[in-house]
């Protein structure tokens, strides 16, 4: 699952993930549009931006769907500060990816984690 609210970046973020061989992706471009597609859709990973514009951030939407759910997350944010870095230690995630990401960086955080369950 991508959750990110620029949709350019998320049509790339979808092509990456389908060239590592991913076939079923959904999207949302706000945390709460994420919240509604998570309750017919168990991801098997989820691309988490930090900053969702309007409403609530890619972080909080982390912490509620890890209160029922082990999904592992990957933050890919354009916020490398420490503020928001501290942010989302409060989650459990395998990876933040500062924007702009390529490809390779993608397949290089999902390889050092053994992520793979592309289906």
């Amino acid at each position: 699952m991508i959750i990110e609210d620029d949709m350019i970046l998320a049509l790339s973020l979808e092509i990456m993930l389908k060239k590592l061989g991913y076939t079923y992706i959904r999207k949302a471009h706000t945390g709460e549009k994420a919240l509604e597609t998570m309750v017919d859709f168990k991801p098997d990973l989820m691309l988490v931006d930090i900053f969702l514009g309007a409403g609530i951030s890619g972080i909080d939407v982390v912490k509620k769907i890890q209160e029922r759910e082990n999904v592992p997350v990957i933050y890919i944010t354009g916020n490398s500060d420490d503020y928001h870095r501290s942010l989302a230690d409060q989650t459990d995630y395998l990876s933040y990816l500062v924007k702009p990401i390529t490809f390779n960086e993608l397949k290089k955080a999902l390889d050092k984690e053994n992520i793979n369950i592309a289906s």
